[in-house]
């Protein structure tokens, strides 16, 4: 005897209550990528955040009218996203340095003019926190100039350190790079003039970076541990969408 499923009546409540579901989750992903817009130096991560949003208004929208193989496509990509970000920030957010290392990396962020932003802000007080518990280390600053920013960020970094207390003479200022790989190997070049061959190092990031970056600082052929800084939830969509692209493209062949 064959069992009927739910007749169109009986489905029409899931149904709403899904549209209502993905038309709060676009809206709210929406008025992040707006603010975030208005307080913090664009990215890609702001304007996935907006395409994310428009997206899930448009699935709430048309909802009815989408052929069912898009939703599961959909929803899978969903749960993959949500799995590659606990992923990320369960790998970040175990730190393993020594506090023995030879020298700590801190990565640079963003400069709005010349303020330092938040995110960077929390990295210098983790560096702040490791100088204190290894006060030998030299600490290498690494960040460029971007197009909206007044001066290099590791010469920000640099004068943040030295207003917390950090003797400058252990300040490496790094002023060149503009990525992760450029950070690691800039940096590299400036600590083999002044240790020996083999040192450890250790570095400071984001939690959600801390897994591309590590993969990077090894590539650069560093010994490195890390220690991380936490990102705030406002900024949890932005980053880890922007994250989990940069990983999910660093694990595709190499041409």
């Amino acid at each position: 005897m064959k069992t009927r499923g739910p007749n169109p009546a009986e489905r029409r409540p899931v149904r709403a209550a899904i549209r209502a579901l993905l038309l709060v989750l676009g809206c709210a992903l929406g008025a992040n990528a707006v603010w975030l817009a208005v307080t913090a130096n664009l990215n890609l991560g702001m304007a996935l955040v907006a395409v994310v949003a428009l997206a899930f208004v448009a699935w709430a929208v048309w909802y009815r009218r989408i052929p069912r193989l898009f939703h599961v496509i959909a929803v899978t990509a969903c749960l993959a996203l949500i799995g590659t970000a606990a992923f990320l920030a369960g790998h970040g957010t175990r730190d393993n340095a020594r506090f023995d290392e030879d020298a700590v990396i801190v990565l640079g962020a963003a400069v709005h003019g010349s303020e330092l932003s938040n995110t960077l802000i929390r990295r210098l007080d983790v560096a702040v926190d490791y100088h204190e518990r290894n006060p030998s280390a030299l600490i290498v600053v690494s960040g460029g100039q971007g197009p909206q920013e007044d001066l290099p960020e590791a010469v920000a970094m640099q004068q943040y350190l030295v207003g917390a207390g950090v003797p400058a003479e252990l300040i490496i200022t790094e002023d060149r790079a503009t990525s992760t790989e450029e950070n690691f190997a800039f940096s590299k070049a400036l600590l083999d003039q002044r240790l020996p061959s083999g040192y450890p190092v250790a570095f400071v990031t984001d939690e959600f970076h801390v897994y591309r970056a590590g993969r990077i600082a090894a590539a650069a052929g560093l010994d490195a541990t890390h220690v991380s800084s936490r990102t705030p939830w406002y900024f949890w969509a932005s980053n880890y969408l922007r994250e989990t692209v940069a990983v999910v493209t660093s694990w595709l062949p190499a041409r």
